[in-house]
């Protein structure tokens, strides 16, 4: 099999390797700066091994991982570059800036592609002969409401909330985080946004790839420090490093995990909301579907439901599916 994955969570694909070490592959690929989806790269570098992500994606390993090898070189997304007998191209996956789904094109035509983490609503599926696709929410009971009534909910929740509180404070990983600053700042926000040193320096590179997301200030400047003490804000922090709360505060947590509805208030002054960088159930779906693939393979490495999302497949659209690795999981 040309096509699998790994123990250790690598996705192999002919003759290179994504998000994992591999010591027979000597060109790794990294579909996105998220933690899960780096396993190995220290000994990736190390080994000696050519790696490539987009431009963003570089530029986002920098500031989260301190990552400044010359092994990583760049590839813009669908433009194509070779290793050996294969041929690589990189498409936009929009689950963070940067991320990317990967096509690998064998001398004798095969079509491989890895779908890596990605938005359904937000990208093309891509035509392939075997497809290795994210199981993150691959069980039939995950199931969002749609990206539309989400914003529409998100940007009313807050707005509703800044009426009666002083500030706002908005919980999500990176990427969610900056994916809802310029949501609120196109939607009319007029308060300030004030993020922690690191969101800080990821919403930097954020708008050196053109994404505007507003008045943004580190926490750690003058002026964070004045806005904080004086007016009122948005803050937006990554959940390992929430701040202090008062009274006088909404807490709000960005998760994939709320299904029933696009928020749901959970204490006084404490919402959850619908808010994924992956695809729900039936997106997963449709996106295997629009690909057209004689077998996929269900990332089993990664939490997730692969071994019911592949029965799912086999299910509903005759198309052969297994998770790799085998574990029992559903």
């Amino acid at each position: 099999m040309n096509v699998a994955i790994t123990d250790s969570g690598a996705i192999v694909l002919d003759r290179v390797v994504c998000d994992g070490y591999h010591p027979e592959h000597s060109v790794r690929i990294i579909t996105h700066a998220h933690a899960d989806h780096l396993w190995g790269l220290e000994e990736s570098i190390r080994k000696g091994d050519l790696i490539y992500s987009t431009p963003a994606t570089r530029d986002l390993l920098k500031v989260l991982r301190g990552i400044h090898s010359p092994q990583i070189k760049t590839a813009d997304y669908e433009e194509p570059f070779s290793h050996e007998t294969d041929t690589i191209t990189l498409f936009p996956s929009s689950h963070i800036l940067g991320s990317a789904q990967v096509l690998v094109e064998t001398k004798n035509g095969d079509r491989y592609v890895y779908s890596s983490d990605f938005v359904y609503e937000k990208i093309r599926a891509i035509k392939c002969d075997i497809l290795v696709l994210d199981a993150t929410y691959g069980h039939p009971s995950c199931v969002r409401p749609p990206i539309r009534k989400a914003k529409a909910s998100l940007i009313k929740l807050v707005q509703t909330e800044l009426e009666y509180n002083k500030q706002v404070i908005i919980l999500g990983f990176y990427g969610k985080l900056q994916e809802v600053m310029r949501i609120l700042h196109e939607a009319g926000a007029k308060v300030p946004f004030i993020n922690p040193p690191k969101v800080f320096l990821v919403s930097k590179i954020y708008e050196k790839y053109g994404i505007r997301l507003g008045r943004v200030y580190s926490s750690l400047s003058g002026e964070g420090r004045e806005i904080m003490k004086s007016q009122q804000f948005i803050g937006f922090y990554h959940p390992t490093f929430k701040p202090k709360i008062d009274k006088n505060t909404t807490l709000i947590h960005l998760t994939g995990w709320q299904f029933e509805m696009p928020y749901k208030k959970i204490r006084e002054r404490e919402y959850v909301v619908s808010w994924s960088g992956h695809s729900d159930f039936n997106q997963l779906i449709k996106y295997v579907e629009e690909c057209e693939p004689k077998l996929v393979i269900t990332d089993n490495a990664r939490p997730g439901s692969a071994q019911r999302l592949a029965e799912e497949i086999k299910a509903r659209l005759g198309i052969e599916a297994k998770p790799e690795p085998p574990r029992n999981t559903n």
